[in-house]
């Protein structure tokens, strides 16, 4: 059994839906009635309540998959509408009925990496999200800086063979596209920004070049 505190409740509903998926592909031998009452429970809310510990990993995540099960019979327990109820009664508040599980559907629900899939899923959901603040945030240091757009050139990009350095680079010339800042260094013959930019003023780093006298 599993032991800890347990998972929350994105990582739960990311688990059932995982599993409806899994089983609905049709290779699992369970009845349809099965995959429904799962996805009634996600769309109701009822969340079976899964410790964080007891996954055996390269066996598949038996306890977790177990505990999440449980409420599907009536056992166990669930979290609704903000109360941790027994699984049955959880149920039940919720107008869904528990199932009796027929021959292999115990061991379909819970022969399977749902826990540990959900959670890589839900970190690279969020590591995306970190990205495009990242994006965000360093074109709006640029923008700050009175840098340059020029080092994110897709031909400078190009030169190195990491694609996600290119995207980076496409993305900050999209956000500072209409920049005035970016605008005057049109003309600039400054090769790159002040490492210090602080020590600098706070004026534009380049202006347009004017012609000088001739001699």
């Amino acid at each position: 059994m599993g032991v800890g505190h347990p998972l929350p409740t994105e990582v739960v509903r990311a688990m059932m839906v995982l599993r409806a998926h899994s089983l609905a592909l049709g290779h699992s031998g369970v009845r349809e009635e099965v995959i429904t009452l799962l996805l009634a429970m996600l769309n109701r809310g009822v969340h079976p309540v899964v410790p964080a510990q007891g996954s055996v990993g390269a066996s598949g995540d038996l306890a977790p998959l177990a505990h999440m099960s449980l409420p599907l019979i009536g056992e166990g327990e669930a979290e609704y509408q903000g109360r941790v109820l027994p699984g049955g009664e959880a149920l039940r508040a919720a107008g869904l009925a528990p199932l009796i599980l027929e021959s292999k559907e115990g061991v379909a629900l819970i022969n399977g990496t749902q826990a540990m899939t959900a959670i890589a899923a839900l970190v690279v959901h969020d590591a995306q999200a970190l990205c495009t603040v990242a994006d965000i945030a360093g074109a709006m240091s640029l923008e700050a800086l009175k840098g340059s757009l020029r080092p994110f050139d897709a031909r400078v990009a190009a030169l190195r063979p990491h694609p996600g350095a290119a995207l980076v680079a496409e993305n900050v010339r999209t956000l500072g596209a209409d920049s005035p800042i970016h605008a005057s260094h049109a003309n600039c013959d400054k090769v790159q920004d002040a490492y210090f930019p602080a020590l600098h003023s706070t004026g534009p780093r380049c202006q347009p070049r004017r012609p000088g006298p001739r001699a």
